[in-house]
């Protein structure tokens, strides 16, 4: 990307579902349109939680969601629950400034701290969540069970 292109974090809107849906897919993500146009729907109206596209010329490049956390053990925190940038995009500085406006919103919550989990399949993202001041703090499993609707 040059350097002379305008780039713009904002809300994301019902027209950017098939932008986004295109960013979820370079890294493994599909999700159908129509879901997309509801999900971001649903999390406009969430207060806890955080979602702002990096738009250049026209085009959504990117995407962040944090979200405002509350726990037995750890009390407030914010998690970045969600980082993709297309990859003609990557490595001129659109993640860094996703990660900002995030860090900014969980910073006017008055929230202290930032967590990110970073899959092991993604060294990429080690070394980029490094190089923005983050440090690995634990190493662990995830484990997940499909649940009957009731």
């Amino acid at each position: 990307m040059r350097s002379t292109l305008k780039l713009r974090i904002r809300s994301p809107r019902a027209a950017d579902a098939e932008q986004l849906g295109a960013l979820n897919r370079e890294l493994g993500y599909a999700t159908e349109i129509e879901e997309l146009v509801s999900r971001i729907s649903r999390l406009s109206g969430l207060q806890e939680h955080f979602v702002a596209v990096a738009e250049v010329d026209g085009t959504v490049v990117g995407w962040v969601q944090a979200e405002h956390r509350f726990s037995m053990e750890a009390g407030d925190k914010a998690e970045l629950v969600g980082l993709i940038v297309g990859a003609a995009a990557r490595r001129s500085g659109v993640g860094r400034l996703l990660v900002q406006a995030a860090e900014n919103w969980a910073a006017h919550r008055g929230l202290r701290s930032m967590v990110v989990r970073s899959n092991v399949i993604r060294p990429e993202s080690h070394s980029f969540y490094r190089k923005i001041g983050y440090t690995q703090s634990k190493t662990q499993h995830v484990y997940a069970k499909a649940l009957q609707r009731r």
